[in-house]
């Protein structure tokens, strides 16, 4: 019964990816990192002469920490490699031992980048300036009582 729910839980997984894309999500791929309270996912479409970058929906955060508490807590993996081709979906987990603890997610992303689609460039989405850059003025002093 585990198997099958977690065959359902990853099922619905591509149903979120096919959402994100407007589309069948056939040559897509997702690279995600969950731990307790913290979750990461990129969505990438390969298109030929590129790879496009999509940001993930809500509903898919909430599926990946769905498929995470899921898993017995012996075997709570950290990244989920989630490709689909042909129809079908594949995945790959990796766990905390399988990974450097003192390399960044981004890190790790863009080498599974690299090793699955090798020199094609990936192209994400431009700013849409909404965005400032915060200086040390932005946050309040450790004596300054917050409610003030």
């Amino acid at each position: 019964m585990a198997t099958e729910e977690m065959g359902d839980m990853l099922n619905g997984i591509g149903q979120h990816l096919a959402d994100i894309l407007d589309q069948h999500p056939d040559d897509s791929y997702m690279y995600a990192e969950v731990t307790e309270g913290s979750c990461e996912a990129g969505v990438f479409h390969d298109e030929g002469e590129q790879v496009v970058y999509y940001d993930p929906s809500d509903e898919l955060f909430d599926a990946l920490f769905d498929l995470w508490k899921f898993a017995e807590a012996d075997k709570k993996w950290t990244v989920l490699h989630y490709e689909v081709k042909d129809g079908a979906f594949k995945v790959r987990f990796l766990y905390p031992d399988q990974i450097d603890p003192e390399e960044f997610s981004y890190e790790r992303r863009g080498r599974a980048l690299r090793a699955r689609y090798g020199d094609k460039p990936v192209i994400y989405p431009k700013s849409d300036g909404n965005f400032r850059e915060l200086t040390l003025d932005d946050f309040p002093d450790d004596d300054e009582d917050p409610a003030t």
